[in-house]
């Protein structure tokens, strides 16, 4: 019989942003990144043949925290909003208290994610809203501006976005003035609590801006938004740009002053000006998310189960170890503990794309740094659990949202593609005394949530597209699908798709065409031996080769289970196969 509420373990569901498999001793790496995974597996279920569904956040969240498919449901613009319940939502309905520690805009109450959350805990930057915003209109913004989409077409989709911004972004910045003190007190060291803005002229300066949209949208998204920002410019113009000024006077007259101070020191080659540049970190540390976690379960309700739920993102770009103002003396110490010289700068990431072989190898340093930091950090957490006497009654699932590139197909980062490094992930369960268990099937991040109803007796929601890691029929899984589009939001019939399949042989990446932000892809389907070229080097894809029709078979059906694509376009992509596959939809229907 399912345990009572009372009886049912805990759960502490930590995701890791760009956390690829490879560079994990858990899974064999050579340099120890992650003993504390290592010793956590001991007592856990660890995945080794585990994948994302998409290869950035925004997306994989959607499959690790709804079981659903990104391109499910028309698209990943709107988060958790009209999917299947999230697993905080089931989770809460059996009892649970929820809590939510984000550091991600998208997975917050305002894309759907608060069904079901006690406590949501949003450690944002103000400017991260209108950044939000400004990814889900930029390519309909392009397409207009190309003349791909009239005005009335580009109103219509862009009308309910910005509606929505202002008033999401209304209520944040009421939601922020009240959680001032909170964040100054367990973040001080981050950009959020040293911003310094004056909420009630933030306040004002969004209703300003919502009055005029409304009174001329079409001369306010041509005035504010065009041309369309690239890249991060986002954050010098429209509304970032005006808040920059929007701050509380002292706060104003001292960033005045550092900047001067600094460009003077600088302008000298003073060494201690290039470090006091970058003493916030960009994103909140994952000490202090590791505090914050420690903090909410010794707040824990007496009489009822906890889960929470944070994302840590030291390991994303520009790969900062530490926390603290001067996070970076940190760095050298994790350096040579992995075995890479501790004379390599830990600010060379913050330039961008490397631009020689040292930045290159420079890059992958500090991202081996930065897991090992991590890594500590989650051991943190397990070591506070087991002193509290929790141990045998909380499950601790630790896993990767998607992988990171250096290099292997041209790019840095995490730019959308399918590739292997980009899509293979750990996913480990943990519980004291559990057996030690490695999972060689096929496992994605869509089976998170269900493994996790699995082990705490809880029933999976039925539209849940994944199923238990401990689900003997997971054996039988053959191959899995990995589908996006090249970032930006999901404007389907503008836009060109890109999937991947992966069965035990052979992983398939097959693209419509090539976006044209796309910059790295070549021309054409690639397929990729899976035993004998593991970084995916050698193409061996040709039209007659014998699993290239079974890949098309598989990405056929799955662009006919979605509602957006047209029957021609699939009939356009794979010929008599596509006939098949929406032909073999329409029986199943």
């Amino acid at each position: 019989m399912p345990a009572s509420a009372e009886q049912r373990p805990n759960v502490i569901y930590i995701s890791v942003d760009a956390l690829r498999t490879d560079r994990c001793s858990l899974h064999g790496y050579s340099r120890p990144t992650t003993p504390n995974l290592g010793e956590m597996a001991r007592d856990g279920l660890a995945c080794d043949n585990a994948f994302s569904i998409s290869a950035f956040t925004q997306a994989a969240c959607i499959s690790m925290l709804t079981s659903s498919l990104p391109l499910s449901y028309g698209g990943w613009d709107n988060g958790a909003a009209g999917r299947p319940p999230t697993v905080f939502k089931v989770f809460s309905d059996s009892g649970y208290h929820v809590t939510t520690i984000t550091v991600s805009p998208h997975i917050t109450r305002y894309y759907g994610y608060g069904q079901g959350v006690d406590d949501e805990h949003q450690i944002l930057s103000l400017i991260t809203m209108p950044g939000s915003a400004t990814m889900l209109i930029r390519n309909t913004l392009v397409a207009y501006d190309k003349g791909d989409l009239d005005e009335e077409k580009m109103l219509g989709r862009l009308m309910p976005i910005m509606t929505k911004f202002f008033d999401d972004a209304l209520d944040f910045a009421i939601d922020q003035k009240e959680y001032e003190p909170e964040l100054t007190r367990d973040f001080p060291h981050s950009p959020m609590a040293n911003a310094g803005y004056d909420f009630k002229k933030i306040y004002q300066s969004l209703k300003s801006h919502r009055a005029e949209f409304e009174s001329d949208p079409v001369t306010y998204i041509r005035g504010h938004l065009m041309p369309v920002p690239k890249g991060r410019e986002w954050m010098n113009v429209w509304l970032p740009g005006e808040w920059r000024y929007r701050r509380k006077f002292s706060k104003l007259a001292k960033e005045v002053l550092f900047r001067f101070s600094n460009k003077v020191g600088i302008f000298f080659k003073l060494a201690w000006a290039t470090d006091r540049q970058y003493r916030h970190k960009i994103y909140p540390d994952a000490h202090s998310l590791a505090d914050k976690v420690i903090a909410q379960i010794k707040k824990r309700p007496a009489d009822q189960p906890f889960f929470i739920w944070t994302h840590l993102v030291d390991t994303h770009t520009p790969y900062i170890t530490g926390h603290g103002p001067k996070w970076y003396k940190q760095t050298p110490d994790r350096l040579k503990k992995l075995g890479h010289s501790p004379e390599l700068n830990p600010f060379c990431a913050f330039k961008g794309r490397p631009d020689t072989d040292e930045d290159w190898a420079a890059y992958s340093a500090l991202y081996d740094a930065a897991i090992h930091n991590t890594d500590e950090q989650i051991g943190r957490v397990v070591t506070a659990v087991e002193e509290m006497g929790l141990a045998e009654n909380t499950i601790i699932v630790v896993c990767g949202d998607h992988g990171e590139e250096f290099g292997e197909h041209g790019d840095y980062g995490h730019h959308f593609r399918l590739y292997n490094h980009n899509m293979a992930i750990p996913i480990l369960f943990h519980r004291s005394g559990m057996a030690a268990q490695r999972i060689p099937h096929f496992v994605t991040t869509m089976d998170i949530p269900p493994t996790l109803a699995d082990m705490a007796g809880i029933p999976p929601h039925p539209a849940w597209k994944g199923r238990s890691v401990l689900d003997a029929a997971i054996k039988e899984r053959g191959h899995i699908v990995m589908e996006t589009f090249h970032g930006g939001n999901c404007i389907f019939e503008h836009r060109p798709l890109y999937f991947g399949v992966r069965n035990q042989a052979f992983h398939y990446l097959w693209r419509e065409r090539i976006d044209p932000e796309d910059r790295f892809s070549p021309d054409g389907p690639e397929l990729f031996d899976n035993v004998k070229d593991h970084d995916q080097q050698n193409n061996l894809y040709h039209p007659d080769h014998p699993a290239v029709a079974g890949f098309n078979a598989i990405i056929a059906e799955r662009m006919a289970d979605i509602s957006e694509i047209s029957d021609q376009r699939i009939v356009d992509a794979f010929g008599e196969i596509g006939t098949d596959a929406i032909r073999q939809k329409r029986l199943a229907i």
